[in-house]
């Protein structure tokens, strides 16, 4: 990533974003320690906010991949890979990955060409001189057992390198039904000599589990809390898929001047059976349901994108870029299964299960863009840095529905990103941004009459104030005011799924992180949004205001403590909130609020001559159990208490290949 770097000149904090950077901090991690991301790893002590970061299976922040204020990153696209713009048709899988950072606020000024809602940032591991094996075998939250395997082996000079990893998950998902995920991932880097490096990737994912279900109401009041673990999918209803991910990130940089970087990245999601069941109850727990045999459904995509980077003078920098990308979707609707008299106490009645359905011809979108764009940033003063960039795009979408005739938009609008920070002392930060970007409104939700519709692309807007300060030299408080807005999609009337109106989220976010005490670590994070809907359905009072599925408040608290009279361990426990959220924005049913406690431990001891991590954590101690909102106008339920241990051992050779 072309990053954020924080530099001391007298006395005075500076942010510049210096491209070259990047690439030989890439070049210079050959030749670290080597230690591989584990996810015993205790990933609050390593993050820089409280907004999100995910190492191996473990994650904390107010945000994930899918959502940041409010608003779905995976319909947006926001993704990044080693700073690399590409498009998320499939997931790329833990063992191929050092990390996942969600970046906003301060924290997302080091980003080139950023995008409204934030950045979701993939990094890439980087194998150093030697080889290494990392084998976890861990029991999972509710029964079952995963065992992952992890390496990297790199020669002497450094020049050549792999990193590989292979997860077997054998487990039971919160609903009491059996998951079986396979992962595997390659990530080879090649650097021929210092000033160029070149790493590609291949991840793959097997997943398979009985179909997924959801729950709807009538009326204006939640029908009583199922039993837990419950299961309301058809016996008969499975998933299975494959993902595949695999690119080239190449990096140039022959001086701390000048550097360049080209990518290209592919994702694939083949579907094979996707079975949906949707239950819609009364108060009373009865009602009926309707559950989905599906169909083959497809997703790919490409990207390309070339980066460039030139420092034009003491502090001062261009930056440029050229990014396509391609996508095409397949869609094949399924064939339901109707039940007329369902009771959740009783559970689903047993169904034989409906013949394969015959071959269709599929629904088929196909995305087209290019967009190239220029930059410039400079610090004015000792104090204050600047940055402004446009991006020229042309978008164009084309969907064929089987037999019909094709459907074409385009777009071709200018985007923009200005950004601007005072920096009075080393210890203060203020900071003001505006993007607008172009981002994709995502697919019809399974309960929709038009489900897996893909909708259109929308102009996004966001507006932010902000500031970082350093509270003495171990804890970081930051906080931002911001403001979101765009059109946006949502079931109208007639359960059709698709633009209805705009979307304006504005909030307040405060992290507070950092080591206030010797031994004790703290995460505290908070989300104040105002999730406004406006247009003609609220006008017309035949929709609330407020988006579906979005809390208000959602707040963590995580506190680490290394025992003093025990080397190697330490405890932890977190603190989770997340207020009300509608449900249906035509009746103005919510789901509750609710708060879990998660507690866990974590000690590193010597197992003979290997590094060996034992982790336990109990996630949810209270077992607090409550509907919860989606943004898909469904209801899902908070996941019931949980138990998980797990040991890990590292086995390190340096010197393997001196």
């Amino acid at each position: 990533m072309f990053g954020l770097r924080g530099r001391s000149g007298g006395n005075h904090m500076k942010i510049t974003s210096r491209a070259p950077a990047y690439f030989a901090a890439a070049f210079t991690a050959m030749t670290a320690s080597g230690a591989l991301a584990q996810s015993s790893t205790n990933v609050a002590t390593v993050v820089v906010d409280a907004f999100g970061e995910k190492v191996g299976s473990e994650q904390i922040g107010l945000y994930n991949e899918q959502q940041v204020r409010g608003f779905s990153l995976q319909e947006s696209g926001n993704y990044r890979i080693d700073g690399a713009y590409f498009i998320r048709s499939a997931n790329i899988v833990d063992p191929a990955l050092d990390g996942v950072t969600i970046r906003v606020g301060v924290n997302a000024l080091g980003v080139d060409f950023p995008a409204p809602s934030g950045i979701v940032e993939y990094r890439l591991p980087n194998p150093a001189p030697g080889a290494r094996e990392q084998v976890e075998f861990a029991y999972r939250d509710y029964g079952g057992w995963a065992l992952l395997s992890r390496g990297s082996a790199a020669s002497a000079d450094g020049k050549v390198g792999a990193s590989y990893g292979l997860n077997i998950i054998n487990d039971t998902g919160s609903d009491g039904v059996p998951r079986r995920p396979r992962h595997f991932a390659l990530v080879p880097v090649v650097r021929p000599n210092d000033n160029v490096q070149i790493k590609t990737f291949i991840s793959v994912d097997r997943f398979t589990k009985q179909g997924d279900y959801q729950t709807t109401v009538t009326g204006t009041v939640l029908p009583p809390k199922q039993p837990n673990p419950g299961r309301y999918a058809a016996d008969w209803t499975k998933m299975e898929q494959w993902q595949y991910a695999g690119g080239m990130v190449v990096g140039y940089a022959p001086s701390d001047v000048f550097a360049l970087q080209s990518s290209f990245v592919v994702t694939d999601l083949d579907r094979e059976r996707g079975d949906f069941t949707l239950l819609t109850l009364r108060a009373d727990g009865t009602g009926t349901a309707n559950a989905v045999r599906s169909r083959l459904n497809q997703a790919r995509s490409a990207a390309a994108e070339t980066r460039a980077s030139l420092k034009t003078a003491e502090n001062q920098r261009l930056f440029a870029t050229l990014r396509w990308r391609n996508s095409k979707s397949q869609v094949r609707p399924g064939v339901s299964v109707p039940f007329a008299f369902v009771d959740q106490s009783l559970g689903l009645p047993v169904t034989p299960e409906p013949p394969k359905p015959p071959g269709v011809i599929p629904t088929v979108d196909l995305t087209r863009q290019f967009m190239g764009g220029v930059g410039y940033e400079a610090d004015v003063t000792e104090s204050i840095w600047v940055r402004g960039a446009v991006l020229k795009t042309h978008y164009k979408k084309q969907v064929t529905p089987p037999g019909g005739a094709a459907r074409t938009s385009t777009a071709t609008p200018w985007l923009y990103d200005f950004a601007t920070t005072y920096t009075p002392d080393d210890s203060l930060t203020l900071f003001a941004t505006t993007v607008r970007g172009l981002e994709e409104s995502g697919t019809a939700p399974n309960n929709a009459a038009n489900r897996n519709e893909v909708l259109p692309a929308v102009m996004a807007t966001q507006y932010e104030l902000g500031a970082r300060y350093r509270i003495g030299a171990g804890v970081t408080f930051i906080g931002s005011l911001f403001e979101i807005s765009k059109p946006t999609p949502g079931i109208d009337t007639l359960n059709v799924y698709g633009l209805i109106g705009q979307a304006r989220h504005r909030g307040i976010e405060l992290s507070l992180t950092g080591k206030p005490a010797p031994g004790f670590n703290v995460v505290g994070g908070l989300a104040l949004l105002q999730p406004a809907r406006l247009g003609d359905l609220v006008d017309r009072g035949l929709i609330r205001n407020r988006a579906a599925g979005v809390p208000a408040v959602t707040g963590l608290l995580n506190l680490t403590y290394q025992l003093p009279f025990l080397d190697g361990l330490s405890i932890d426990s977190q603190v989770n909130y997340t207020s009300k959220r509608l449900l249906n924005p035509r009746t103005g049913i919510y789901t509750p609020a609710y708060g879990t406690l998660d507690i866990g431990a974590r000690y590193a001891f010597k197992l003979g001559s290997s590094a060996a991590t034992l982790r336990a954590r109990i996630g949810n101690v209270f077992d607090v159990d409550e509907w919860m909102a989606m943004r898909s106008e469904t209801m899902t339920r908070v996941q019931r208490r949980a138990f998980r241990l797990s040991l890990t051992t590292n086995f390190d050779h340096p010197g393997l290949f001196d």
